[in-house]
């Protein structure tokens, strides 16, 4: 394995954060469930954004759907803080594990992808329009948006099912 990340997952395994998260019976199980809840606002909400961009319900104003912005980056939040918390409490697992490589790699794509929303997608959109379809450039940011999200949700789920090397 490499020194570098020998050493990363030595400190981390002798932290006082790694023994408060592991050695007390109610940290990891509540972790679980913010990081649950945590998922549940941020696919959610984006699910509502993103499936209005694509032309689904187009009865919603933009308006009133970008609202639903906020409710993904609170769950983005409470996602980033217990995610760090398991992997400081246990990288023997997470800091060797392909799916959780893969799962951080399909974050960072879909934080650029959120950049490149609100850098060029989003001043262009016409928030008054009701009923018209955003552009296909919209709609394409809005499809990617799912599907790495989606790939997040899976790759998470495969974690404690994939073998460490």
């Amino acid at each position: 394995m490499n020194t570098c990340l020998s050493w990363i997952i030595d400190a981390l395994n002798n932290s006082q954060l790694n023994h408060f998260v592991m050695n007390n019976a109610v940290v990891f199980p509540t972790l679980e469930m913010l990081h649950f809840l945590g998922l549940s606002l941020l696919f959610g909400a984006l699910l509502i954004v993103d499936l209005r961009l694509v032309g689904i319900a187009k009865q919603l104003p933009l308006e009133k759907v970008e609202a639903f912005l906020r409710f993904a980056l609170i769950g983005f939040a409470i996602n980033l803080i217990s995610g760090a918390l398991f992997v400081a409490g246990d990288p023997d697992r997470y800091l060797v594990n392909l799916a959780f490589g893969l799962k951080m790699l399909m974050i960072v794509f879909a934080g650029l992808n959120t950049l490149y929303f609100l850098l060029r997608v989003k001043p262009k959109l016409h928030f008054n329009s009701h009923g018209h379809p955003p552009s296909s450039e919209a709609q394409v940011v809005a499809w990617l948006s799912l599907a790495l999200w989606s790939s997040v949700i899976i790759l998470g789920r495969f974690i404690p099912y994939v073998e460490t090397p």
